[in-house]
């Protein structure tokens, strides 16, 4: 994945593009809906109040899910490089299989949420 013997300019450039990255997709995310899931309720009169504060319930979480995805995952992959800098062997592979477990956990769990709004704006609209 990483080459060992990775030079410390490298690594700085790394985090500075992991960070900008977040950065960028934290803005695109919160300004722009740009995410996975990225609804946006626009209200109008005729519709419910009740389904409109449901709806709202449901979808407001998604943004944070997704940005706390997208900085977890970074810093995980910074940390990473870091440890193999420093050849710290044994945290690098526990770190990587704490790493490869979680994410299917995580997106497993992103989008049966994306799934449940799904069902609910279809019922909602019955």
């Amino acid at each position: 994945m990483f080459n060992e013997n990775l030079p410390r300019k490298k690594l700085g450039l790394f985090s500075i593009f992991m960070v900008l990255f977040c950065l960028i997709t934290g803005i695109l995310a919160y300004s722009f809906n740009i995410y996975p899931g990225g609804y946006s309720i626009k209200e109008n009169s005729e519709e419910n109040e009740l389904k409109i504060a449901l709806l709202k319930y449901e979808v407001n979480p998604l943004l944070t899910m997704w940005l706390v995805i997208i900085f977890s995952v970074s810093t995980l992959l910074i940390n990473l490089a870091q440890q193999l800098h420093r050849k710290e062997k044994h945290a690098f592979y526990i770190t990587s299989i704490l790493l490869i477990i979680l994410l299917p956990l995580v997106f497993y769990v992103y989008f049966g949420k994306l799934d449940r709004i799904e069902d609910l704006i279809r019922n909602l609209l019955i």
